[in-house]
Formats: C-alpha cells, sequence, structure tokens
C-alpha cells in the first residue's frame, strides 16, 4: 500500500465508544493528520485487505507509511500522530505495558457494546449502545 499523508482509521462507526473515541482523537488533531471512516460502508471496507470480521474484532490503522496496524498498536500510531501525546505513545511501547495493552485493548473492544455506564460516566463518553444501535452482523 503506497504511503499517504493521513493517518486512516478503520474502526466501528456505528459504536458510541467508538464515535467518543474519534471525536477525543479530534480534539488533539490540529493539524487534520487522521482520519476515521466507518467499516460499515461497503466502500471503506472494501480498501482494506481485511474481513468484516477482522474489522469488527478490532480497529485497523493504515500508517503514512502505508503499514497495517491494529488493536493497541493501531492506537500507539494515533498517538504519535498527535504531538501532545507522542510521550504516552512511547511510554505504550515499553515492557510491561506493550505486553499488557493488546489484552487490554482486546477486552474493551470485544465489550464495547456493554462498557458499564459508571465506567463511560468517569471517562467523559457517551453510554453505551442500547437497542437502537445497530449491531453489525458479523458473518
Amino acid at each position: 500500500m503506497p504511503a499517504g499523508d493521513k493517518v486512516i482509521v478503520y474502526d466501528d462507526g456505528n459504536c458510541a465508544f467508538c464515535q467518543w473515541s474519534e471525536a477525543w482523537v479530534k480534539r488533539f488533531d490540529r493539524d487534520n493528520r487522521i482520519e476515521f471512516r466507518s467499516y460499515h460502508d461497503p466502500a471503506v471496507r472494501s480498501e482494506t485487505p481485511f474481513s468484516l470480521d477482522e474489522l469488527h474484532e478490532r480497529m485497523h490503522v493504515r500508517a503514512t507509511d502505508g503499514r497495517w496496524r491494529s488493536g493497541f498498536f493501531g492506537w500507539m500510531a494515533i498517538l504519535n500522530e498527535l504531538p501532545r501525546f507522542r510521550w504516552l505513545s512511547r511510554i505504550l511501547s515499553l515492557p510491561p505495558l506493550r505486553w499488557l495493552g493488546p489484552a487490554l485493548y482486546m477486552a474493551v473492544a470485544r465489550n464495547r457494546y456493554h462498557i458499564p455506564r459508571f465506567l463511560l460516566r468517569w471517562l467523559g463518553a457517551p453510554p453505551p449502545c442500547d437497542s437502537q444501535c445497530a449491531l453489525p452482523e458479523v458473518h
């Protein structure tokens, strides 16, 4: 994949927690270096080499060098593009955080539609999806 001038994030555009995460990133992306795309759009999905199941399982990020990163390491690529948070990306790359981060990311990703309301309020995030959210059909 050729390099680009933006980091492209392929995430679950139907997820309230993902939407909140996107809004959080955009607050600090002063240079407009990060673009979010929902994998629920078939045209967007076709831009990736991943199946719908893989996209639903975790966020995927195409870095400016054209390489793909996902999950925890995708977040590290995002943080690296935000000058205010580069230090955090460096810290997260150190053991034991580098080893624990992927498991923590997956725990949140698997439960993103069911994160307890008190935790979301504490983080400043919206409430979890309810019956009005469209859960994706994963085959």
